[in-house]
């Protein structure tokens, strides 16, 4: 056995690093700052190790779960002899078999391997077997036909027995087939099993002969004479066959053209056990849904594979939430804001994240002015985790908008204008209240602190604001509040003080009452003049008993 060492470098290679790290286990490789050192026994199997870890990390994403975990409700039902089967596990029943027979089942993914599992079988025949059960005619009720729909559901829990087992048997290559095309393909594409002219049917098979067996003998040839470099590790090479166009969104494919742009000569190809690296990429990001996300924190090798195993364990494995619910950047603040575990406080260098999104990678630096923010925010970013709104097809999430936003350096006025004003004018599909737009004022102030905008109000200040505002609301006529709030708000998303002022000293001047001090602040600066005006209408359009019931707004109607 030989040892091999590799070192840190650029985001692409060192999501790879961290993707091996994550296939053969950390326990399995030696870490030492900037470098990783592991032995060459460790790739014996590599094949099989590299599709464990897709399957074991995404497995209740993947088609193959959906099918052999309805086995747990079948057995429920048969344990208490059907006495719970209602309607509406018939429905679940009869839409689980159209998705088996009409998709699954019928897959060319799933077809290409079956004569690997059992050549015997058949399991597109099974699928066309299926049919729904228990139909109702007009007029007809489910407890009417009760007795005939259960037998009916014995017999397709028989069929459903058969369709199970065989996918359990057959995991191994129905699950690498899922994880292929929905996590390996973000990272890569065009090679071994995914290129579509391969005539190897065993993935594993052609992984091994595509990734392995190069670097195997690439360990054995004498290399003395070589004239090229690896472009990534330096160690010589032969030849210039190796690049990265397999991998997306990089380099050229000088198979097919060697010149794409004037006088162009391809001098970037990769030795074999840095093209296995970057086969790793897919297990060094996570994916939810085709959107990835990798911190490159590179600092040193430990610290790259700590944080992106938190963002991990949050998006993945993050107990009472299901993956739907989870955000790429919800992960990536938990994981970095947690002081507790971290013995790091991110306080030398900047972070950069990089994210997988419609196909391609987008780039942000997190700074550590970033990172005071967030860590700041903990709190007010917590509670809008859940909220938004829809807007045509498109769903805003406040979380995901906020550190996005945070992110490229921008403020948050706009959107807290936004938000305000769809809530104001009653618009529907909005899922929140006013107390989730004052914690987005809450992070937007400590943002503008940061950037030492805005120094003079504190969030004490802030919440003194909001009471005025509410005691305004308790005096002010109900059927004055609209025109009130139409115009307050046109006058903050214009910056025209002077109109915000007229409106203010008018109304309370309506109400016959002193006009508080803190609007004098306003006129100090713009980022004051919003921060005040918007906290102000945030208690002006809150719930009379927030002061009472709920400090961050709003009564169990609103939320």
């Amino acid at each position: 056995m030989k040892e091999i060492e590799y070192r840190a470098n650029d985001w692409l290679f060192n999501a790879g690093l961290v993707g091996f790290i994550n296939i053969v286990g950390k326990e399995n490789v030696r870490i030492n700052g900037q470098s990783v050192f592991f032995d060459t026994g460790l790739l014996d199997g590599f094949e099989d190790k590299y599709f464990e870890y897709f399957i074991g990390e995404y497995e209740k994403t993947l088609s193959w779960y959906k099918i052999v975990s309805f086995k747990e409700k079948m057995a429920l039902h048969r344990k208490d002899d059907f006495s719970n089967f209602n309607e509406a596990a018939l429905d679940e029943l009869n839409d689980y078999i159209v998705n088996i027979a009409k998709y699954y089942l019928k897959s060319a993914s799933y077809i290409s391997v079956y004569p690997i599992i059992d050549a015997s079988v058949d399991p597109v025949q099974w699928g066309k077997d299926l049919a729904k059960v228990g139909q109702l005619k007009k007029k007809e009720t489910f407890e009417e036909k009760r007795s005939e729909i259960i037998q009916e559901v014995k017999q397709v829990y028989s069929k459903l027995d058969q369709i199970i087992e065989f996918c359990q048997k057959g995991k191994k290559y129905l699950a690498a087939k899922n994880v292929i095309y929905t996590v390996i393909k973000n990272g890569w594409n065009g090679v071994s099993f995914l290129n579509p002219q391969t005539k190897e049917k065993d993935v594993y098979v052609d992984y091994r002969n595509s990734f392995l067996e190069p670097v195997m003998e690439y360990l054995e040839t004498d290399l003395e004479k070589a004239k090229f470099t690896c472009f990534t590790c330096n160690q010589p090479i032969k030849n210039l066959k190796l690049d990265l166009s397999f991998m997306n969104e990089t380099g050229f494919d000088t198979a097919r053209k060697t010149s794409h742009v004037w006088d162009f000569n391809n001098d970037i190809a990769v030795c074999p056990v840095c093209k296995l690296i970057y086969s790793c990429v897919p297990a060094g990001f996570t994916y939810v849904y085709n959107n990835g996300i990798f911190i490159n924190d590179s600092v040193d090798v430990d610290t790259l594979y700590v944080i992106n195993k938190k963002v991990r364990n949050e998006i993945l494995h993050h107990h009472g939430d299901t993956l739907n619910s989870i955000s790429p950047y919800r992960a990536l603040i938990e994981a970095i804001t947690n002081q507790v575990e971290d013995k790091r406080h991110y306080e030398l260098a900047d972070i950069q994240i990089v994210r997988y999104e419609n196909d391609t990678y987008r780039f942000n630096i997190l700074s550590k002015r970033a990172l005071d923010v967030f860590h700041e925010s903990k709190n007010a970013l917590k509670a809008i985790q859940r909220n938004g709104f829809k807007e045509g097809n498109l769903n805003v999430n406040f979380y995901q908008e906020t550190v996005r936003r945070l992110m490229n350096n921008e403020n948050l006025f706009t959107f807290i204008h936004k938000a305000m004003y769809l809530k104001v004018t009653n618009v529907s599909n909005t899922y929140y209240h006013m107390g989730h737009i004052g914690s987005l004022l809450e992070i937007n102030t400590n943002f503008l602190k940061e950037i030492e905008a805005m120094t003079e109000i504190s969030k004490g200040r802030i919440w003194h604001i909001n009471k005025c505002g509410l005691e305004f609301k308790k005096a002010y006529p109900e059927h004055k509040r609209g025109g009130f709030n139409y115009k307050v708000l046109n006058a903050l998303k214009t910056n025209n003080r002077d109109a915000f002022m007229d409106i203010i000293l008018n109304s309370y001047s309506y109400l016959g009452k002193v006009v508080p001090d803190f609007f004098l602040e306003s006129f100090t600066s713009d980022e004051t003049f919003k921060t005040v005006g918007y906290a102000f209408m945030v208690g002006v359009n809150g719930a009379v008993e927030q002061d009472d019931k709920d400090k961050d707004g709003g009564t169990d109607n609103e939320k």
